[in-house]
């Protein structure tokens, strides 16, 4: 008799009915599909309730020096900076911040810090503050509820935004950090954990970008409705393929896939594990 292909989860591979390839994106902030991964990974881990926290804009103002050396200064800064807001406001706080980039001036930085402190700071220390930052202009702000959706989003809409100090640079480019204690529903890892496997070179952002344009996601259903999601390296770009299929809709006049969706055979499927392997 033959065995029942079952998976701890439930799918059942040997009844496998409904196979769908849907774009794939790497969790990235530099784009809006990795944006959105990015988000729900941390609202999973638990965001804090940011209501009345300060939101600070901080910027660096001298032009003389490139994108980069900017990045480089103002990423240096924010630790000192933010442990003069400690020793200002007595006591420690839950924070956050985010890199944004101006788009219009080679992709300048500037950051966006929340800070969990609800009472309103006084002007005269506002001054004080700038002077800590030391680089450029500052705004504080009570926050709301659209600076946390600002905040969460995507850095460049797409990889042509992406200036080129941040899609040539070899090596990780900080966007997003937060302190310890910050996630309400994060769970302490325990035991012992492998280092994870490390490129023995390193790549740029624009080319791991160009590399998932020839990725797709495969999406398996099977008769009880479960499904199984896997990551497949594609023999063409997937909007190549997703233009042939749309070809092949028109002659046989039948949509074959909703929009931006390629339904694929059985065969083709593993075709596609197979050379995952």
């Amino acid at each position: 008799m033959r065995s029942r292909k079952v998976q701890t989860d439930g799918f059942r591979s040997d009844l496998v009915c409904f196979i769908e390839l849907h774009p794939y994106s790497s969790e990235s902030w530099w784009t809006a599909a990795g944006a959105r991964k990015k988000e729900r990974r941390l609202v999973k881990a638990g965001l804090p309730n940011f209501a009345d926290w300060r939101f600070f804009t901080l910027t660096i103002a001298d032009r003389a020096q490139t994108p980069f050396e900017a990045y480089l200064e103002g990423k240096g800064r924010i630790r000192r900076f933010l442990a003069r807001l400690r020793a200002a406001f007595g006591h420690g706080f839950l924070w956050c911040w985010k890199l944004e980039i101006h788009h219009d001036d080679g992709g300048y930085p500037h950051w966006h810090l929340l800070v969990e402190y609800r009472q309103k700071i006084p002007e005269a220390m506002l001054a004080e503050i700038e002077r800590w930052w030391n680089l450029g202009r500052i705004n504080v702000r009570q926050v709301k509820a659209r600076d946390i959706v600002y905040v969460f989003k995507y850095v460049a809409k797409a990889a042509e935004d992406i200036p080129d100090w941040v899609g040539l640079f070899k090596g990780r480019i900080r966007v997003f950090q937060a302190c310890k204690g910050f996630y309400t529903e994060r769970q302490v890892r325990s035991g012992n954990h492998k280092e994870p496997l490390k490129r023995v070179v390193p790549i740029d952002l624009r080319t791991r970008l160009e590399m998932d344009k020839s990725k797709g996601l495969l999406v398996m259903t099977d008769l009880q409705g479960n499904t199984r999601l896997r990551v497949a390296k594609l023999k063409t770009t997937f909007n190549a393929l997703l233009l042939e299929r749309a070809n092949e809709s028109i002659r046989q006049r039948v949509q074959l896939a909703p929009p931006g969706v390629v339904n694929i055979s059985q065969r083709e499927a593993k075709e596609l594990i197979n050379d995952c392997k």
